[in-house]
């Protein structure tokens, strides 16, 4: 990707911190020319819409639409984007909430400027970047996933790699030779060992845990 065809979007309902966060990349990263700002949901999801961005700085707290919502949008717009969450909240299942989103990076807004430009200069550059405490979580948690992936059967993980790929449950038991109670059961299995809510929920979940890849356009 040309570093002139790079377009960030910045979001936070306080002035002051988009100023900020423009003036950091403006003067950090000078090579990034097309930087956007929206200081609500709405505008966010208008400028999504209409726009195509490679890099989204979030705020979490917005006093129109939640932050995880305009995740979704994004994701759903191109799956491909990348996202950094800058939030003030510090809360262990907050911070949770954004890993299993699958979110690329996480700063809280007491984080030194430098670390801004550092995390959007990695994260365009295809990695991902969480502040000392936000990586401590999620060393925590995928700790925690390596022993909870090993709960998984075979067979378990078969019915959900055709899950991801949009296969229903009668096309999952042709191919698998075994009925279709037989794959609800899995299924059953699969939202309870995942504790996912439904089916979407149960891919998100596998895909931010790595138990399944994330599917290429």
């Amino acid at each position: 990707m040309k570093e002139r065809d790079i377009r960030i979007l910045l979001v936070d309902d306080h002035d002051l911190v988009l100023q900020g966060l423009k003036r950091i990349v403006e003067c950090s990263l000078p090579e990034i020319k097309n930087v956007c700002t929206a200081s609500s949901g709405q505008e966010a999801l208008h400028l999504i819409a209409s726009q195509r961005f490679n890099l989204f700085v979030l705020d979490m707290e917005l006093p129109d639409i939640s932050g995880m919502d305009i995740i979704v949008r994004i994701r759903e717009k191109d799956p491909r984007a990348r996202i950094i969450v800058n939030t003030m909240h510090e809360e262990i299942w907050f911070i949770k909430d954004l890993i299993q989103s699958a979110v690329d990076g996480i700063l809280f807004k007491s984080i030194d400027s430098t670390k801004i430009a550092e995390a959007i200069r990695r994260v365009l550059d295809g990695g991902s970047y969480y502040c000392p405490y936000a990586e401590h979580v999620r060393a925590q948690m995928r700790r925690s996933d390596e022993g909870r992936r090993e709960e998984l059967t075979l067979r378990e993980l078969d019915v959900l790699k055709r899950i991801s790929e949009g296969k229903n449950t009668q096309e999952i038991a042709q191919e698998l030779c075994v009925s279709t109670n037989t794959v609800d059961t899995h299924r059953r299995h699969l939202m309870d060992k995942l504790d996912a809510r439904n089916v979407a929920d149960l891919i998100m979940t596998a895909i931010s845990k790595g138990i399944i890849p994330i599917r290429k356009c």
